[in-house]
């Protein structure tokens, strides 16, 4: 039986894989290998000899906002490389010259400038693609794009080069790419790579154009980069890097509610990274007594009236490096969750058509999301973890992938294990089929503080298992797409090295979107329709929720967008008996809808605006009924010159019952940066929050629990210069404020002083 199914499963994805290679492939171009006479300069002036015999690639085919015919704008990339070294010179001329956008930023903070690049999947087997640009000044951006999981990991950053000159006539931009940064098959003599040339011009209109032919009803651009012959001599360095780190700082804390004086200490801290390419597609990386801190301040989020964990995004190098190798169709892998590690060591590479990961690091402290059906919770077990993750995936063929993963944390009494399956089958090139089981194993810390939900479900020491489900099918055509998706997880589910705070919870969900292409001659050059419906269950099919919502929005002149939303809610309240986990019987239904309207502008060079609002009737989850409420967020970036940007976004919510006032929510982030050149940067922050209650109008078991007014204000001074992703020096100052109802006045309760240096040798 076994063996039928398998030559059966076997069958099948041949015949797929036939039916996909019955359309033929153009002749591959080639990409010449030439040795400089002199010593190459990156400066955005392509005036070595060796550029007269590059390659000559013409980006210049449409590919947004419409996929249609060829662009008046004519722009080249000039391609060689040297058996070690990628470079790429951009010829970008410009009709109107002095429209060009600009401005020195901080790395992978370009888009809104005109930018050029390149995509290059060196594997040519339509998976993964590595992405570098640069704008006119060398601004750099990199990431990843995972063509099975749709995502973009911009927190990788490659040790490459970017310059870049602006002219009377445009622009020119000359990028050195080490083979080394990337992945490749060692395999001697010809090889053939995925490339795509782009050049981003950001006008009335965001006009991106190619070199390739990319259709708007093939959602995967990665799977239409042509190939390109060549790279005969590519190398990637076997080379150690050993990048030693030192961190310094005095940091100090006080009781303001006590008014007791500063108590305070100096910290010195020695680490050490390392990498090793073992083969041109095997990376091995490790580190000790890491300093994982996250220099720059995350973005502020508003939490009240959400009972679900915030997500924040990873940026530490360690953990940012090739993640995209243990990406699967949920995430499963948030490294967040491993907040003090001591000692880390990860393996990634590809051989063939096998991609493999593994990493393993001791986090000195074990911080945990307990997920639930009507909330979430956070959790740490006073001790230190260890913590594994492992993801295989093979690729049958360009179109069909396989993967396999696993994950572990443990903790003194503490433990949790996950196992699963997925695959990802493109059917045709308008149709994507993806598919995934887990199973995991979790044995609950008795030292966890719990209550509400995350009592009932985490309390007992009997051990938890649990599994999910997911099931995504897309179909897409030049102007519509349409896609169903079931997600499925067990009572006893956890994913805790995941960022997966919903467990015990089905949900279905269908939507779609049509777009209308517009005359070029038009003032609005595209109309845009979305939306969907879900429903939500318990295991035991209890209903939780069910949503329906939509929007049309309109793009114009000025990089303007302009969307109408709304939205009809139907889900349940807080449980009645916190003592049982029932959802029928135990909790009240109701019924919440509401509009939003969305608006963004980019009128000149370094100006964009965007503002949403929305209104309707919402849950107030603390005093369980439904209640009025309104949100407006603003969000503004000025460049007063080449160097000199401020950002800031505003936040405002406000919750009414019976038009009386229950709370008021305030927060605004302001980011001041003055970017000396694009190594060195000076940055402020402030971080604001402020939080007023009525408590007349609260339950009467909230009103002498809650403060009536909470404040927060943290800000952050920080100088950086970073020659290279591992060559950095970071120096700042920070500190932290709050009030409540025992204070007067917004009181400082911690600052600190910090320094960090470290610097990468290749040996």
């Amino acid at each position: 039986m076994p063996s039928t199914l398998y030559a059966s499963v076997v069958t099948i994805l041949s015949v797929i894989s036939l039916l996909q290679g019955l359309v033929g492939q153009a002749q591959a171009a080639e990409i010449p290998t030439l040795l400089p006479a002199t010593a190459m300069t990156v400066d955005g002036r392509l005036d070595e000899s060796v550029w007269q015999d590059a390659s000559r690639i013409n980006i210049n085919f449409n590919t947004l906002p419409t996929d249609q015919g060829v662009s008046d704008i004519a722009t080249e990339a000039w391609v060689f490389d040297d058996g070690e070294i990628l470079y790429i010179g951009f010829i970008a001329p410009d009709p109107e010259p002095e429209l060009i956008r600009a401005f020195y930023r901080n790395r992978d903070t370009i888009w809104s400038d005109d930018v050029v690049g390149v995509k290059i999947d060196p594997y040519n087997n339509k998976q993964l693609a590595y992405q570098f640009f640069a704008n006119p000044l060398g601004s750099q951006a990199d990431s990843i794009e995972n063509a099975q999981t749709g995502h973009e990991s911009s927190s990788w950053d490659g040790f490459w080069h970017a310059a870049g000159q602006l002219t009377d006539k445009g622009y020119v931009v000359e990028m050195a790419i080490p083979f080394a940064v990337m992945n490749f098959p060692p395999q001697a003599g010809l090889k053939t790579w995925a490339l795509e040339f782009v050049r981003f011009i950001p006008r009335d209109q965001r006009l991106r154009l190619s070199s390739a032919r990319i259709s708007h009803a093939n959602k995967c651009w990665v799977c239409q980069m042509p190939a390109y012959q060549g790279f005969a001599k590519a190398k990637s360095s076997t080379n150690v890097i050993i990048a030693p780190s030192l961190v310094a700082g005095r940091s100090e804390q006080r009781n303001v509610h006590q008014q007791q004086s500063w108590q305070g200490e100096n910290n010195v801290e020695l680490s050490l990274d390392g990498k090793w390419a073992v083969t041109p597609d095997i990376t091995l990386n490790a580190t000790l007594n890491p300093d994982f801190s996250q220099v720059e301040a995350d973005a502020q989020q508003l939490s009240v009236n959400n009972p679900f964990t915030l997500f924040y995004a990873e940026s530490r190098p360690f953990f940012t490096e090739n993640a995209d190798y243990f990406a699967t169709p949920t995430n499963l892998v948030h490294t967040r969750n491993i907040s003090a590690p001591n000692i880390g060591a990860k393996v990634t590479g590809r051989t063939g058509a096998h991609t493999f990961g593994f990493f393993a690091a001791d986090d000195d402290s074990t911080t945990l999301v307990l997920p639930g059906n009507l909330g979430s919770d956070i959790a740490v077990v006073n001790n230190a973890s260890h913590n594994l993750a492992a993801r295989y995936s093979f690729a049958y063929n360009n179109s069909i992938s396989v993967g396999a993963i696993a994950t572990w944390r443990e903790a003194a009494d503490y433990s949790n294990g996950l196992t699963g399956l997925d695959a990802n089958i493109r059917l045709t090139a308008k149709d994507t089929l993806s598919l995934q089981w887990l199973y995991s194993e979790t044995s609950n810390s008795q030292q966890l503080a719990l209550h509400g939900e995350a009592l009932q479900r985490y309390g007992s020491e009997q051990p938890l298992t649990g599994q999910a489900y997911r099931v995504n099918y897309q179909h897409s055509e030049r102007t519509w797409r349409w896609f169903g998706r079931y997600d499925a997880r067990s009572k006893g589910f956890r994913a805790d090295l995941g960022f997966m705070p919903e467990t015990d919870w089905n949900k279905f969900t269908t939507g779609g979107e049509y777009i209308w292409y517009l005359a070029d001659d038009n003032l609005f050059n595209r109309v845009r329709i979305t939306g969907d419906w879900d429903t939500t269950h318990n295991a035991a099919g209890e209903f939780i929720e069910s949503e329906t919502e939509g929007y049309a929005g309109i793009f114009g002149p000025l990089g303007s967008y302009l969307e109408l939303g709304a939205y009809q809610r139907e889900r349940v309240g807080l449980r009645l008996d916190n003592t049982s986990l029932a959802i029928s019987g135990n909790t009240e239904r109701f019924d919440e809808q509401g509009l939003s309207l969305f608006a963004e502008v980019s009128p000149a060079a370094g100006m964009m605006f965007f503002a949403f609002w929305q209104h309707g009737s919402a849950l107030d989850l603390t005093n369980n009924r439904l209640s009025d409420q309104n949100r407006v967020e603003l969000e503004g970036r000025y460049s007063f010159s080449r160097h000199l940007e401020l950002s800031l976004r505003h936040n405002l919510t406000t919750m009414d019952y019976q038009s009386a006032r229950v709370f008021t929510a305030n927060l605004t982030d302001m980011r001041l940066t003055y970017q000396f050149s694009n190594r060195s940067a000076l940055r402020l922050i402030l971080l604001y929050t402020d939080l007023q209650r009525e408590l007349a109008n609260y339950q009467p078991q909230w009103q002498s629990v809650l403060d009536a007014r909470s404040r927060q204000l943290n800000k952050q001074l920080l100088y950086s210069y970073k020659v290279n992703p591992q060559t950095v020096f970071f120096v700042g100052y920070s500190d932290g404020s709050l009030q409540d109802d025992e204070l007067s006045r917004i009181t400082t309760s911690e600052r600190s002083a910090f320094l960090k240096f470290s610097y990468a040798w290749q040996l």
